[in-house]
């Protein structure tokens, strides 16, 4: 085998782990036979880093190999690497290097998700809608993802959590203007509340410390506040969450109004609550 495949090869396993004979094949592909990854989860594409990435094409062509796979006759469809893909177009090359495999659907998203969590390429909020994608899509339980994308159970209930924020708190997260960690305190707060305080972490800079002090001292006020409520209301909802399996609370505003609140930590819990509500 000659230095230069050896390299290559190396290049290949270093990517993508150890090919199987028969299954992956190296080719050059003409680019206007490639089409964009349908599973692509990345919806941000760096502008900078874009033009850097094209001007290395340029200067040394590309190194590492994209992942395809075999749609037709001479048509094909990205994987993993699509920022080398647009980079090749822009540095006006007619083709690239392609590792051509054979993939369902599902394996499409869940090898185009490893690809950019290995190299961290994705933002918290599109590592989120990447797995709740391979979640719903395909019908997949999260202990199901978390043994397909090789992450714990843990981590992708809490990534798939950030989902369930406001809009302008996701698109703060997506531009970095706030970390994942204050996304994760952020969750456990009405919506209006949560936007106002990521607007407030942005203004003032604070650190997921400080937010983590500030949210400590809310669940210490609304602890006292519970314990200010009547004994037998506390007896009901104790009576409440054991019999629904979900912690319930109960609000009084007066003698003949309030509110039954009904808690979920995950979006598996959240189903559970809205097929027992419609029994």
């Amino acid at each position: 085998m000659s230095e230069e495949k050896k390299i290559l090869n190396k290049g290949l396993d270093a990517l993508l782990g150890q090919t199987t004979p028969n299954q992956r094949t190296v080719k050059e592909i003409e680019l206007e036979k490639i089409k964009p990854g349908r599973f692509q989860p990345r919806s941000n594409f760096d502008d900078g880093k874009l033009e850097e990435l094209t001007n290395s094409i340029k200067n040394q062509g590309v190194l590492s190999p994209i992942l395809v796979r075999e749609l037709g006759l001479n048509e094909f469809e990205v994987i993993a690497g699509e920022r080398r893909l647009r980079a090749s177009k822009k540095a006006g090359l007619t083709s690239i290097p392609c590792l051509v495999d054979q993939k369902q659907d599902q394996d499409a998203l869940v090898s185009a998700l490893i690809e950019n969590l290995q190299r961290e390429d994705l933002n918290p909020v599109e590592e989120a809608r990447g797995l709740d994608r391979l979640k719903r899509e395909f019908g997949l339980t999260q202990d199901e993802v978390a043994t397909s994308t090789g992450k714990a159970r843990s981590t992708i209930a809490n990534s798939l959590r950030i989902l369930s924020l406001p809009n302008p708190v996701l698109e703060m997260l997506s531009k970095g203007e706030i970390e994942k960690g204050h996304a994760k305190l952020l969750v456990s707060m009405e919506k209006k509340e949560a936007e106002e305080t990521a607007k407030r972490i942005v203004k003032n800079k604070l650190s997921i410390k400080d937010l983590s002090g500030i949210t400590s001292k809310r669940a210490t006020s609304k602890n006292i506040k519970q314990n200010t409520k009547d004994t037998d209301i506390l007896n009901v909802e104790r009576d409440m969450s054991e019999s629904f399996g979900h912690k319930i609370e109960i609000d009084t505003k007066n003698k003949k109004a309030g509110k039954v609140s009904i808690f979920y930590k995950t979006l598996d819990e959240l189903d559970s609550i809205i097929q027992k509500l419609k029994k």
